[in-house]
Protein backbone atom coordinates (compact mmCIF):
# COMPACT_ATOMS: atom_id res chain seq x y z
CA UNK A 1 0.00 0.00 0.00
CA UNK A 2 1.49 3.38 -1.00
CA UNK A 3 1.46 6.55 1.06
CA UNK A 4 -1.36 8.12 -0.99
CA UNK A 5 -3.77 5.74 0.78
CA UNK A 6 -2.41 6.36 4.30
CA UNK A 7 -2.38 9.30 6.68
CA UNK A 8 0.96 11.04 5.97
CA UNK A 9 2.07 11.54 9.58
CA UNK A 10 1.36 7.95 10.64
CA UNK A 11 3.27 6.51 7.70
CA UNK A 12 6.50 8.51 8.01
CA UNK A 13 6.67 7.82 11.75
CA UNK A 14 6.08 4.13 11.04
CA UNK A 15 8.99 4.13 8.57
CA UNK A 16 11.22 6.04 10.99
CA UNK A 17 10.55 3.46 13.71
CA UNK A 18 11.25 0.60 11.31
CA UNK A 19 14.64 2.01 10.28
CA UNK A 20 15.42 2.88 13.91
CA UNK A 21 14.80 -0.76 14.90
CA UNK A 22 17.10 -1.90 12.08
CA UNK A 23 19.86 0.37 13.43
CA UNK A 24 19.49 -0.66 17.08
CA UNK A 25 19.41 -4.36 16.11
CA UNK A 26 22.64 -3.89 14.07
CA UNK A 27 21.06 -4.70 10.74
CA UNK A 28 22.58 -1.35 9.81
CA UNK A 29 25.77 -1.14 11.83
CA UNK A 30 27.42 1.95 13.24
CA UNK A 31 29.56 3.52 10.51
CA UNK A 32 27.76 1.84 7.64
CA UNK A 33 26.09 3.65 4.78
CA UNK A 34 22.38 2.92 4.63
CA UNK A 35 20.36 2.65 1.39
CA UNK A 36 19.64 5.87 -0.48
CA UNK A 37 16.38 7.78 -0.17
CA UNK A 38 15.37 6.50 -3.61
CA UNK A 39 16.00 2.87 -2.58
CA UNK A 40 14.23 3.28 0.75
CA UNK A 41 11.22 5.00 -0.82
CA UNK A 42 10.89 2.07 -3.22
CA UNK A 43 11.36 -0.42 -0.40
CA UNK A 44 8.60 1.13 1.71
CA UNK A 45 6.38 2.08 -1.23
CA UNK A 46 6.27 5.79 -0.44
CA UNK A 47 7.24 9.06 -2.12
CA UNK A 48 10.61 10.71 -1.53
CA UNK A 49 8.84 13.48 0.39
CA UNK A 50 7.46 11.01 2.94
CA UNK A 51 10.78 9.20 3.23
CA UNK A 52 12.66 12.48 3.79
CA UNK A 53 10.41 13.25 6.77
CA UNK A 54 11.37 9.90 8.30
CA UNK A 55 15.09 10.50 7.75
CA UNK A 56 14.85 13.97 9.24
CA UNK A 57 13.50 12.46 12.48
CA UNK A 58 16.34 9.91 12.56
CA UNK A 59 18.86 12.74 12.15
CA UNK A 60 17.23 14.60 15.05
CA UNK A 61 17.59 11.50 17.23
CA UNK A 62 21.28 11.28 16.37
CA UNK A 63 21.02 7.86 14.72
CA UNK A 64 22.10 8.88 11.22
CA UNK A 65 24.29 11.54 9.66
CA UNK A 66 23.92 12.90 6.14
CA UNK A 67 27.28 13.53 4.42
CA UNK A 68 26.97 15.67 1.30
CA UNK A 69 27.82 13.78 -1.86
CA UNK A 70 28.22 10.44 -0.04
CA UNK A 71 24.89 9.52 1.51
CA UNK A 72 23.50 8.69 4.94
CA UNK A 73 25.51 6.86 7.59
CA UNK A 74 24.64 5.30 10.94
CA UNK A 75 26.24 7.33 13.72
CA UNK A 76 25.49 6.29 17.29
CA UNK A 77 22.74 5.06 19.61
CA UNK A 78 20.71 7.48 21.66
CA UNK A 79 22.52 9.36 24.45
CA UNK A 80 20.57 7.42 27.08
CA UNK A 81 22.40 4.28 25.96
CA UNK A 82 25.82 5.72 26.87
CA UNK A 83 27.73 4.18 29.77
CA UNK A 84 29.94 6.21 32.06
CA UNK A 85 33.55 5.10 32.52
CA UNK A 86 35.47 5.88 35.73
CA UNK A 87 32.24 6.40 37.62
CA UNK A 88 33.43 4.85 40.89
CA UNK A 89 32.80 6.95 43.97
CA UNK A 90 33.99 4.55 46.68
CA UNK A 91 37.38 4.12 48.32
CA UNK A 92 38.72 1.55 45.87
CA UNK A 93 39.07 0.93 42.13
CA UNK A 94 36.28 -1.43 41.11
CA UNK A 95 37.32 -2.64 37.68
CA UNK A 96 34.98 -3.06 34.72
CA UNK A 97 32.88 -5.99 35.97
CA UNK A 98 32.06 -4.44 39.33
CA UNK A 99 31.69 -0.88 38.02
CA UNK A 100 28.90 -1.99 35.68
CA UNK A 101 27.21 -4.45 38.02
CA UNK A 102 23.76 -3.06 37.11
CA UNK A 103 23.99 -4.60 33.63
CA UNK A 104 25.12 -7.97 32.28
CA UNK A 105 28.90 -7.83 31.86
CA UNK A 106 30.78 -10.64 30.15
CA UNK A 107 34.21 -11.18 28.61
CA UNK A 108 35.71 -13.04 25.69
CA UNK A 109 39.36 -13.97 26.24
CA UNK A 110 41.44 -13.45 23.11
CA UNK A 111 44.95 -13.97 24.46
CA UNK A 112 46.70 -14.72 27.77
CA UNK A 113 50.40 -15.46 28.04
CA UNK A 114 53.47 -14.75 30.14
CA UNK A 115 56.05 -12.58 28.40
CA UNK A 116 58.73 -9.97 28.99
CA UNK A 117 57.20 -6.50 29.09
CA UNK A 118 59.80 -4.43 27.26
CA UNK A 119 61.20 -1.14 28.60
CA UNK A 120 58.11 1.03 28.08
CA UNK A 121 55.67 -1.29 29.88
CA UNK A 122 58.25 -2.09 32.60
CA UNK A 123 58.65 1.64 33.26
CA UNK A 124 54.89 2.05 33.67
CA UNK A 125 54.82 -0.88 36.13
CA UNK A 126 57.96 0.29 38.00
CA UNK A 127 59.57 -3.12 37.47
CA UNK A 128 62.58 -4.65 35.76
CA UNK A 129 62.14 -5.43 32.07
CA UNK A 130 63.64 -8.90 32.68
CA UNK A 131 60.70 -9.93 34.87
CA UNK A 132 57.58 -11.49 33.37
CA UNK A 133 54.11 -10.05 33.05
CA UNK A 134 50.76 -11.55 32.16
CA UNK A 135 49.65 -10.12 28.82
CA UNK A 136 45.87 -10.34 28.54
CA UNK A 137 43.61 -9.24 25.70
CA UNK A 138 39.87 -9.44 26.26
CA UNK A 139 36.75 -8.21 24.51
CA UNK A 140 34.33 -6.84 27.10
CA UNK A 141 30.59 -7.03 26.47
CA UNK A 142 27.60 -5.28 28.03
CA UNK A 143 24.29 -7.09 27.59
CA UNK A 144 26.02 -9.30 24.97
CA UNK A 145 27.16 -6.31 22.88
CA UNK A 146 30.95 -5.96 22.41
CA UNK A 147 31.88 -2.49 23.68
CA UNK A 148 35.65 -2.45 24.17
CA UNK A 149 38.92 -4.29 23.70
CA UNK A 150 41.10 -4.33 26.80
CA UNK A 151 44.85 -5.03 26.85
CA UNK A 152 46.46 -5.57 30.25
CA UNK A 153 50.03 -6.16 31.39
CA UNK A 154 50.01 -7.49 34.97
CA UNK A 155 53.20 -7.93 37.00
CA UNK A 156 53.58 -11.68 37.58
CA UNK A 157 55.61 -11.00 40.72
CA UNK A 158 52.48 -9.43 42.25
CA UNK A 159 49.93 -11.89 40.83
CA UNK A 160 51.61 -15.20 40.00
CA UNK A 161 48.72 -17.05 38.39
CA UNK A 162 45.50 -15.88 36.75
CA UNK A 163 43.06 -18.65 35.76
CA UNK A 164 41.44 -18.24 32.35
CA UNK A 165 38.04 -18.88 33.90
CA UNK A 166 38.45 -15.65 35.90
CA UNK A 167 39.26 -13.75 32.70
CA UNK A 168 36.29 -15.23 30.87
CA UNK A 169 33.66 -15.09 33.55
CA UNK A 170 34.71 -13.39 36.77
CA UNK A 171 36.03 -10.12 38.15
CA UNK A 172 39.79 -9.92 37.66
CA UNK A 173 40.19 -7.14 40.23
CA UNK A 174 38.19 -9.03 42.83
CA UNK A 175 40.45 -12.05 42.22
CA UNK A 176 43.59 -9.89 42.62
CA UNK A 177 42.33 -8.37 45.88
CA UNK A 178 41.71 -11.89 47.18
CA UNK A 179 45.18 -13.10 46.11
CA UNK A 180 47.10 -10.13 47.49
CA UNK A 181 44.93 -9.41 50.51
CA UNK A 182 45.04 -5.71 49.57
CA UNK A 183 42.54 -3.28 48.11
CA UNK A 184 43.07 -1.86 44.64
CA UNK A 185 43.23 1.80 45.50
CA UNK A 186 44.78 4.01 42.82
CA UNK A 187 44.30 4.50 39.07
CA UNK A 188 45.86 7.19 36.91
CA UNK A 189 44.73 7.38 33.30
CA UNK A 190 45.29 9.19 30.03
CA UNK A 191 42.33 9.62 27.67
CA UNK A 192 42.83 10.10 23.93
CA UNK A 193 40.63 10.20 20.88
CA UNK A 194 41.42 7.76 18.07
CA UNK A 195 39.84 5.66 15.32
CA UNK A 196 39.40 1.89 15.30
CA UNK A 197 41.78 -0.10 13.10
CA UNK A 198 40.51 -3.05 11.09
CA UNK A 199 41.82 -5.55 13.66
CA UNK A 200 40.14 -3.88 16.62
CA UNK A 201 36.94 -3.20 14.68
CA UNK A 202 36.66 -6.87 13.73
CA UNK A 203 36.87 -7.87 17.39
CA UNK A 204 33.98 -5.53 18.21
CA UNK A 205 31.94 -6.26 15.08
CA UNK A 206 31.92 -2.61 14.00
CA UNK A 207 33.13 -0.73 10.93
CA UNK A 208 36.83 0.30 10.77
CA UNK A 209 37.40 4.01 11.29
CA UNK A 210 34.73 4.42 13.95
CA UNK A 211 35.63 6.84 16.79
CA UNK A 212 37.37 5.43 19.85
CA UNK A 213 38.03 6.55 23.41
CA UNK A 214 41.49 5.17 24.14
CA UNK A 215 42.10 5.02 27.88
CA UNK A 216 45.52 3.95 29.16
CA UNK A 217 46.53 3.85 32.79
CA UNK A 218 48.37 2.31 35.71
CA UNK A 219 46.53 0.67 38.60
CA UNK A 220 48.08 0.30 42.06
CA UNK A 221 47.36 -1.55 45.28
CA UNK A 222 46.70 0.38 48.49
CA UNK A 223 50.40 0.11 49.44
CA UNK A 224 51.36 1.89 46.21
CA UNK A 225 52.49 -1.22 44.30
CA UNK A 226 51.87 -0.80 40.57
CA UNK A 227 50.55 -4.10 39.25
CA UNK A 228 48.58 -3.38 36.05
CA UNK A 229 49.17 -1.24 33.00
CA UNK A 230 46.15 -1.35 30.71
CA UNK A 231 44.86 0.15 27.48
CA UNK A 232 41.13 0.16 26.84
CA UNK A 233 39.94 0.67 23.27
CA UNK A 234 36.41 1.87 23.99
CA UNK A 235 33.60 2.45 21.51
CA UNK A 236 32.92 6.19 21.60
CA UNK A 237 29.28 5.53 20.69
CA UNK A 238 28.86 3.54 23.91
CA UNK A 239 30.83 5.46 26.55
CA UNK A 240 31.38 8.84 28.07
CA UNK A 241 34.20 9.55 30.54
CA UNK A 242 34.03 10.73 34.12
CA UNK A 243 37.25 11.47 35.99
CA UNK A 244 37.21 11.37 39.76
Amino acid sequence: MTDRYRPMAARYIEIKNSIRDDILSNRYRVGEKIPSERELSQLYGVTRVTLQKSMHLLEQEGLIERIHGKGMFVTRPLANDLYELNNGTGDSVLGFSREFSQVKVSSRLIRHQLLLPGPAIARQLEMQAEREVHFIRRVRLIDNTPVLVEDSWINAAVVATIPDEVLNGGSLYEYIETCTGKKIKFYNSVIEGDLFSGEMANLLDIAPGMPMLKVSGVTKLEDGTAFNYSIGYNRADKFKIKNS
